[in-house]
């Protein structure tokens, strides 16, 4: 018991000591993907399960002009294996659509969420760099009957109007469809 209250006060002595007060944030992502026979995880190419897109972080100066891209890859990834079993010549296309909404003077974009950085949006484009609309299928990618498939796109965030400090994360869906 002594000891316990010994490092107790050493502990509580070495807080006081300190007499700047800092303040940070940290941001825990997690999800638990009940999938279904063919669960499909999202992963950076040639790295593996990641379940997240790390966008980066960027100073506002970075999107003074307004084609600035921020492109970083990621994949759905698809393991054809004897619980998920792909016809051959099998194709697929992705829809994604933003919790937060549309984006872009057009709605081409996905909204980032609220409380972070203003005039800015995410982009999503397939392995051509071509721009995908949000609830707009993707191209088709075809889906290998054995082994594993990563259907390859870019994350990308975009300036949509002047550009604030914050955080830029978005939460969006996507949908998988087999033609």
């Amino acid at each position: 018991m002594k000891k316990i209250l010994l490092m107790l006060a050493l502990g509580m002595a070495s807080n006081a000591a300190m007499a700047a007060t800092e303040t940070g944030k940290i941001l825990f992502k997690g999800h638990i993907n009940g999938g279904s026979t063919c669960p499909i995880e999202v992963v950076e190419p040639a790295l593996g399960s990641l379940g997240w897109v790390d966008l980066g972080v960027y100073p506002i100066k970075y999107f003074a002009a307004q084609n600035s891209t921020t492109d970083v890859a990621f994949a759905l990834r698809v393991e054809a294996d004897a619980t998920c079993v792909i016809a051959p010549n099998t194709k697929a296309k992705v829809k994604f659509d933003s919790i937060a909404g549309d984006a872009g003077s057009s709605g081409q974009y996905y909204a980032i969420r609220t409380a972070g950085a203003e005039g800015i949006a995410l982009e999503i484009k397939d392995e051509d760099y071509a721009s995908i609309k949000p609830r707009t299928d993707s191209k088709e990618y075809d889906i290998a009957s054995t082994g594993t498939t990563d259907m390859k796109f870019y994350a990308s965030l975009t300036k949509t109007g002047t550009v604030t400090d914050g955080a830029a994360n978005a939460d969006v869906n996507f949908t998988v469809t087999l033609p």
